[in-house]
């Protein structure tokens, strides 16, 4: 018992002082688990529920059949009915109403299937079916933006797009983003459209196969046709058409569209082959039963080929052909641009008054929608026509609501620029978050790994308490040197997230840090000042045309050093993207930014740039907003960088090649 004892005391000492220095092994520290995943939210498929029905197979089948072949879709739905397959289950009797509208829209009778839908809609209500109800409204939606009633559509949207995002619809959702996507094309908001066809293309990556994902490609190649970007346009309708080509149960009108609008971008570039060839594929896509709406659309695009072919009358009688569709009332959009091809042949044919009365109709059509693009084409002509009618004062009124339209495009298109640089960094910053989070899985392996080894210690311990405490000593040295490692490589990680690759400089993301900074330390810079400016290397897309990506990026190689060289080192020089530079500037007592910023101008413009192309001569354009307060700075850099950017495009109005500041 003498020697138990003692034993049993060095035994306890022993074990607790073991467990007292294992605690950051957290071995018994039940209370703060570490958690090594979440769980998936639940994707909510209408279509997995119905399988599970004893005839779901065969209604589902029915569905997709009803998107393509309205008479096949019309006989298999007889035949389930026969069954009395619909009264069987609530599920059942909203897909007929869903097949049924589909079947109504193949077959051509719009008004039937605006009935099933609202049908749908009352049944939803009826029977207290969330998603049913969205989905009627996402399809009352859609009839409604084509006959232009675009604030009811919109209203139908929001509310099926609210039900969707509270049960986790996403299939759904990516029809209804699509739908968006359309209006805000329709409305002129290029930005907003790509942002929800944007958000409606992430959904499909968990959605593959779904039949909306050639018609958001589509309609983000409709963006670029607004925008004037043909060859961005003909590669999304390259991409559109192959995705509709590797699916299946695809609507036939997608295709017509997408040849359409390929005709419509050769026509605008006045390729008569090439046009004539996209009109006649897609003209070969209608059968008997498409709708007013398609026809409309292929019978402009011929009226279109037939003016370049110089078959003025032609065109003109096809454009008559256009505006005397049954039902085309109802349809502004596809009336207007009948109205606008038929002005145009009219005008080659000198008769100028008829064309003044088309042009005012399409107007009238267009207004009727909001479209600016169309808007804008229709006061261009309206000014060529009053011009040869000898209206000057018409001439010009009409030449500047154009110009003004224009401009408002060129705008546009620099935010869609702006926006997929956006969508481009966001990829380039997931990738880095990828790889944190990595790190961190790494770390949570690493404590997960102490864990176990801490409890395999602690028994092992009972038997040989000193042995343990020298393998305790040695495994926390390791670990605590493999955390040090990895918090140096957290630290890189966050360096080159805040770097451009190419250049060096900071880019947009250090930016915001930047601002963010300023609000920390916005005491000490109570009183500076500051200047934003925004720096465009001129015409900097025919380096890179004539002489390659790669001399390019020598020149922009260069241009950051002279930056650095030029310019203070307190001052932060950011990439903003492509040939775009933004610099803040405070300002200094004894050096006015205007002098710092004609330095970095006259040494940019003055220094030809050594390539291995040979020597390259570039002038750069800079917009600045001057007089900036840290206060301005921090709650208003975003309508800082609009004020500089407007002074940029002032400069490049101008001619290039200079400073225009504001304060």
């Amino acid at each position: 018992m003498k020697v138990i004892k003692p034993v049993s005391i060095v035994l306890v000492v022993g074990v607790s002082l073991l467990l007292f220095i294992l605690r950051p092994f957290g071995s018994i520290d039940k209370d703060l688990p570490i958690e090594i995943g979440t769980e998936t939210e639940t994707i909510f498929s209408p279509d997995a529920a119905l399988a599970e029905l004893p005839y779901g197979n065969s209604v589902l089948a029915a569905r997709d059949i009803s998107r393509f072949d309205g008479e096949e879709a019309l006989l298999r739905i007889d035949l389930l009915d026969q069954r009395g397959t619909f009264q069987d289950h609530p599920l059942y009797q909203a897909y007929y109403f869903m097949i049924m509208n589909n079947i109504m829209l193949r077959l051509g009778r719009i008004d039937d299937a605006v009935i099933y839908a609202n049908q749908l809609l009352d049944y939803a209500k009826q029977n207290n079916m969330p998603w049913v109800e969205a989905s009627a409204l996402s399809e009352l939606a859609i009839e409604r933006t084509k006959r232009g009633e675009l604030d009811i559509a919109l209203a139908y949207l929001n509310e099926s797009v609210r039900i969707s995002k509270e049960i986790n619809y996403q299939g759904l959702l990516i029809k209804s983003y699509n739908t968006l996507g359309v209006i805000s094309n329709i409305s002129g908001d290029y930005a907003k459209a790509q942002t929800y066809l944007h958000n409606g293309l992430k959904l499909v990556d968990s959605n593959p196969e779904h039949l909306y994902y050639s018609k958001i490609i589509a309609n983000l190649a409709l963006i670029y046709i607004y925008l004037e970007e043909w060859n961005k346009a003909l590669e999304y309708i390259e991409k559109s058409k192959l995705i509709y080509k590797n699916g299946k149960w695809l609507e036939p009108s997608i295709m017509t569209i997408l040849l359409s609008n390929e005709s419509h971008v050769y026509f605008r570039l006045g390729d008569a082959v090439q046009a004539r060839r996209a009109y006649a594929e897609a003209h070969k896509t209608l059968v008997k039963d498409s709708s007013v709406r398609l026809q409309a659309i292929v019978s402009n695009e011929l009226s279109n080929v037939l003016y370049l072919e110089h078959r003025y009358d032609n065109a003109i009688a096809e454009s008559n052909s256009c505006l005397d569709l049954a039902g085309i009332e109802a349809l502004p959009l596809q009336r207007g641009l009948c109205y606008t091809s038929k002005a145009r042949s009219e005008m080659k044919l000198d008769n100028y008054f008829t064309a003044l009365d088309n042009l005012n109709d399409a107007i009238e059509e267009n207004l009727k929608i909001s479209n600016t693009v169309y808007l804008s084409v229709n006061h261009k002509l309206l000014s060529e026509v009053h011009e040869e009618l000898g209206n000057d004062i018409e001439a010009l009124a009409f030449f500047k609501l154009y110009y003004l339209e224009n401009k408002k495009a060129l705008f546009d298109q620099r935010q869609s620029e702006v926006y997929m640089l956006a969508e481009s960094f966001n990829a380039e910053t997931s990738r880095n978050a990828l790889a944190l989070l990595k790190t961190q899985n790494d770390l949570k392996d690493l404590e997960l790994e102490r864990q176990k080894l801490g409890v395999r210690v602690v028994f092992g311990m009972i038997f040989c308490v000193l042995f343990s405490l020298g393998y305790v000593i040695r495994k926390n040295a390791t670990i605590a040197k493999k955390n040090e490692l990895l918090l140096c490589s957290n630290t890189d990680l966050v360096e080159l997230s805040t770097r451009d690759a190419l250049t060096g400089l900071y880019n947009r993301r250090h930016f915001d840090r930047y601002i963010q900074s300023l609000k920390k330390d916005s005491s000490f810079y109570r009183d500076s000042h500051f200047t934003l400016a925004i720096m465009d290397l001129d015409h900097f897309k025919i380096i890179n045309d004539t002489y390659g990506h790669d001399v390019g990026d020598e020149v922009l190689v260069e241009v950051a050093k002279r930056f650095l060289k030029h310019l203070p080192s307190s001052d932060l020089i950011v990439r903003w993207g492509g040939e775009e530079f933004v610099c803040l500037i405070e300002h200094q007592d004894n050096i006015p930014s205007l002098d710092q910023l004609e330095k970095v101008w006259s040494v940019i413009k003055e220094i030809p740039f050594a390539t291995s192309a040979g020597d390259i001569e570039i002038t750069l354009s800079i917009g600045a907003a001057t007089d900036i307060s840290v206060a301005q700075l921090i709650t208003r850099h975003v309508k800082l960088i609009k004020r500089a950017d407007d002074q940029l495009y002032k400069a490049k109005l101008r001619g290039r090649n200079q400073i225009v500041m504001v304060d």
